[in-house]
C-alpha cells in the first residue's frame, strides 16, 4: 500500500515537471479548489449508492487531490505528502490515548477528543470551540456540524416544539423540502437564511465562551444546568 501511494506521489511529480502536462503545470491550489470540492461530492454521491467498486475509483479521485496539493507544497519547500501523512498519524494517536496508550476514556469520547484538540493550541490561539468548521460548508451540514460540536462540551440549547410529530426519516425529508418550498413563496433564499441562523447561533455560542473565559473556566468544566443559564443569558 505504501508503494502505491509514493507511485502517486511520482506521477504528480512527473505530470508538474517541466516536459509534464501542460494543464497540470499551470494548476495552483487556488484553481484546484472547484476540483477538490467535486471530488469529494463524487465520492459521496459513489458511496449512497452503495456501489464498491464506483467508490474505490472516487475515493481514488479525491486522494488524488491530495497528492497534488501536497506536490504543489513541495515545490514551493512548504510540505509535501510525507509530512502531511506524517502529521495525520500523529495527531490520530494522539486524540485516541484510550487505543495507543491504555488510558481510561474521559466522560466519552466525543467529549474527550474535543477537550485533546484544545489542549493542542496554545492558550491564546484557542478562540472558540467552533473553530475548524467551514463556513463554506452547505448551510445545513454547518448547521448540523455547529449542534454537534457544542453538545460536545453538554451545552444543548432548548428545542423550539414544532407543531407534528415527526416520525421518520422519509417525512423529516419532505418537511424541509416544503420550507424551501415555502421560503420559495416568500421570496426567500433558504440557504442564505440558514446561513443567517448559523451565524447568529456562532455568535451566541462565542457569547457564552466568553462568559466562561471572564469565569477562568473552560466551557467543558460546567455543568449542563450552568450552561443552559448562560445560554438564556446571552439572548
Amino acid at each position: 500500500m505504501g508503494d502505491a501511494v509514493a507511485e502517486l506521489a511520482r506521477i504528480a511529480d512527473r505530470l508538474r515537471a517541466p516536459d509534464g502536462c501542460p494543464w497540470d503545470r499551470e494548476q495552483t491550489h487556488a484553481s484546484l479548489r472547484p476540483f477538490l470540492l467535486e471530488e469529494a461530492y463524487e465520492a459521496l454521491d459513489a458511496l449512497d449508492a452503495g456501489d464498491p467498486a464506483k467508490l474505490r475509483e472516487e475515493l481514488g479521485d479525491l486522494l488524488f487531490q491530495v497528492v497534488i496539493h501536497a506536490q504543489l507544497a513541495r515545490e514551493e519547500g512548504e510540505f509535501d505528502l510525507g509530512d502531511v501523512a506524517r502529521l495525520l498519524s500523529e495527531k490520530l494517536v494522539r486524540r485516541h490515548p484510550h487505543v495507543f496508550e491504555g488510558k481510561a476514556i474521559e466522560g466519552d469520547v466525543l467529549s474527550q477528543w474535543e477537550k485533546i484538540k484544545r489542549d493542542e493550541k496554545p492558550k491564546d490561539d484557542r478562540t472558540s470551540i467552533l473553530d475548524g468548521i467551514p463556513a463554506a460548508l452547505p448551510s445545513l451540514f454547518r448547521a448540523e456540524r455547529l449542534q454537534e460540536r457544542i453538545e460536545r462540551v453538554g451545552l444543548v440549547p432548548a428545542r423550539v416544539d414544532l407543531p407534528i410529530d415527526i416520525d421518520d426519516e422519509r417525512f423529516l425529508g419532505d418537511l424541509l423540502f416544503e420550507i424551501v418550498a415555502t421560503a420559495r413563496d416568500l421570496g426567500y433564499d433558504a440557504e442564505t437564511a440558514l446561513r443567517g441562523a448559523n451565524e447568529r447561533f456562532s455568535a451566541r455560542v462565542r457569547r457564552v465562551e466568553e462568559r466562561a473565559r471572564e469565569s477562568g473556566r473552560d466551557l467543558g468544566a460546567y455543568e449542563p444546568e450552568e450552561l443552559s443559564r448562560m445560554w438564556e443569558e446571552t439572548a
